[in-house]
């Protein structure tokens, strides 16, 4: 075993969640070594659809243009379709990520980033680049084999996967960001609830030109239901990888069916059959890869112990759909980094980590409910369409079914039920955060006007991510979206007319506590003119109150109005949220 390793932080995965946290680890100038036991970065598509907050995280760290040179644009996954077959009959479509006309509003609103189709394979090498561009030490082919903390830091033994050399490594703190089969999380003893096994399905990478099928049918899924045409696969979904000739394709196995594990050749035949054209008989389908899995809906009651804290699908694992899973796991790591970072350095108090697990793990509860939710909706649409996942049915059952008011009016009611599927908008943007790095004003939670799932309201109320305004320059410059002025690991203050004093207190408290606080005056004549009012409408202070946002994006503290020691108020929020004291 060779001598010990010394690094502030150890990252054990380096997917989605390890990977966004290693980067904003290392803008914060963090000792950080990250490791992976693969060979390299993720070789199948995995996630792909990524929301407007995880586009606003890259957008923090100056990757955005970087992820959308190779993304897919909104307009490629405008669409989910029922189809007989790609070739066939369409039963049924609904709009997705953002591209509802009626939704399109709301959208463009609520972020200056948009929807894309990012898929695993091309966000990792971004992530990965980048953490080694800031000094991240990054090393595949290297697998953790156990752990021990103590008061002062953890001591993990790893398995050099190329020589099998073990060696030790020392760190102040410990991430397990390493997948759905988390050794971090199985020896930590997290409390795990929920149910595993609740389907199996296979996934076939392939590349196969569809092009003349999406011609006039774009869009990112594709569901194929061919009644009684197969006993152990009723669904196929055909899932655009790259636009229009490389696919994942998903066959879903029904729950009663109990024979043998299906061939590559058994599985290529039935995507042919998926496809539905006899003049496709000859189509050329190259192989990539064939995997089996299974759905989950499962959580952590607790996602940290100690200086160890857990995150992305270790703590939180469930199907794909509403398409909540990678973008979960990059926020994870966005929220936790600056917090290890300011502990670390000595400018907050331990007990800062604790706002983590208060924070984070509800989301994992709320998103594993709502992917199982809309995955049973889903499902049960593409049954009502004849699947023939949880019943027998045969075309002209169905037909049948169509044919009567009731039949099409449950028809309506189900393309309802699974809009949630593509336009979770408010479970996409939404937080309610509740911790000690939160300074609550004793303000009540605004009241839906809409379904909260459905529809992002957005507010500056302590604990909500910061509201986008497009503001602009009193100088000639393209507008800048609210969050482009905050974030970047610093803290950042918004006031607007008579809030001037904010910037000394701003200047007094950065001082006082080694915390760097940006300050921006919005209004007239200010630092930057309001032209849509934006900004005014949804600020919920007066003019010379203050919205404190976190490094992270989320508002930590507002204050109505200017008081007459405003360096006090300040110092009183930036102790309570870094933990120095109790809430204000």
């Amino acid at each position: 075993m060779t001598e010990l390793v010394q690094v502030e932080v150890l990252v054990v995965g380096a997917g989605p969640a390890g990977a966004s946290a290693a980067v904003f680890l290392g803008k914060q100038g963090i000792r950080t070594l990250m490791i992976s036991r693969n060979r390299g970065t993720a070789d199948t598509p995995r996630a792909h659809i990524v929301n407007q907050r995880t586009m606003e995280v890259f957008r923090d760290a100056g990757l955005e243009a970087d992820c959308l040179a190779v993304a897919s644009p909104a307009e490629h996954i405008a669409n989910t379709f029922f189809l007989r077959g790609l070739a066939g009959e369409e039963m049924a479509r609904q709009w997705a990520w953002g591209n509802n006309p009626a939704r399109m509003g709301d959208v463009r609103t609520a972020s200056p980033c948009s929807f894309v189709d990012f898929p695993q394979t091309k966000m990792e090498p971004i992530f990965i680049a980048e953490a080694t561009r800031l000094g991240v030490n990054v090393r595949y082919d290297t697998e953790l084999v156990s752990f021990e903390q103590d008061d002062e830091g953890v001591t993990a033994t790893l398995l050099d996967r190329v020589s099998q050399q073990q060696f030790l490594v020392r760190a102040k703190y410990l991430i397990g960001a390493d997948g759905a089969n988390s050794r971090v999380a199985n020896q930590l003893g997290l409390p795990l609830t929920g149910k595993e096994g609740l389907g199996a399905a296979y996934n076939v990478l392939c590349e196969m030109d569809l092009s003349a099928y999406t011609a006039h049918r774009k869009g990112s899924l594709y569901l194929i239901l061919q009644p009684g045409l197969a006993e152990w696969a009723g669904v196929v979904v055909f899932r655009m990888v790259h636009a229009w000739d490389k696919w994942l394709v998903s066959i879903y196995i029904p729950p009663t069916y109990s024979g043998p594990d299906a061939t590559t050749e058994q599985l290529v035949s039935r995507i042919r059959q998926a496809i539905a054209d006899p003049a496709a008989a000859d189509l050329p389908i190259k192989v990539l890869s064939t995997s089996k899995w299974s759905i989950n809906d499962i959580h952590a009651e607790k996602i940290s112990e100690g200086r160890v804290h857990c995150m992305g699908d270790a703590v939180h694992r469930h199907p794909p759909a509403a398409a909540l899973g990678s973008n979960t796991c990059v926020q994870d790591g966005f929220n936790l980094a600056w917090k290890l970072a300011l502990v670390l350095k000595g400018k907050a108090h331990p007990r800062l980590l604790d706002s983590f697990n208060a924070e984070r793990q509800p989301v994992a509860k709320q998103i594993v409910a709502r992917a199982n939710l809309s995955m049973w909706q889903a499902n049960g649409l593409a049954d009502y369409l004849g699947a023939c996942l949880f019943s027998a049915q045969t075309e002209s059952d169905v037909n049948g079914k169509l044919a009567t008011r009731e039949g099409r009016e449950a028809l309506r009611q189900q393309l309802l039920d699974t809009r949630y599927n593509g336009e979770a908008h408010g479970v996409e943007l939404t937080r309610n955060y509740h911790s000690g790095a939160i300074v609550g004003d004793d303000t009540p939670e605004p009241v839906p006007a809409q379904d909260p799932d459905l529809y992002y309201q957005p507010s500056t109320r302590p604990g909500s991510a910061l509201p986008h305004g497009w503001l602009v320059n009193r100088k000639p410059g393209p507008l800048v979206s609210t969050l482009d002025l905050a974030g970047k690991g610093k803290f950042h203050l918004f006031s607007s007319h008579g809030g001037k004093g904010w910037k000394q207190a701003a200047k007094n408290v950065s001082e006082k506590f080694g915390v760097d606080i940006g300050v921006t005056l919005v209004g007239s004549g200010l630092d930057f003119e309001d032209p849509y009012l934006d900004w005014s409408k949804v600020r919920g202070t007066e003019d010379d109150g203050c919205v404190l946002v976190r490094p992270d994006l989320i508002v930590g503290w507002r204050h109505q109005q200017l008081p007459g020691d405003p360096t006090e108020a300040l110092s009183q929020a930036m102790a309570s949220i870094l933990g120095w004291s109790t809430a204000v």
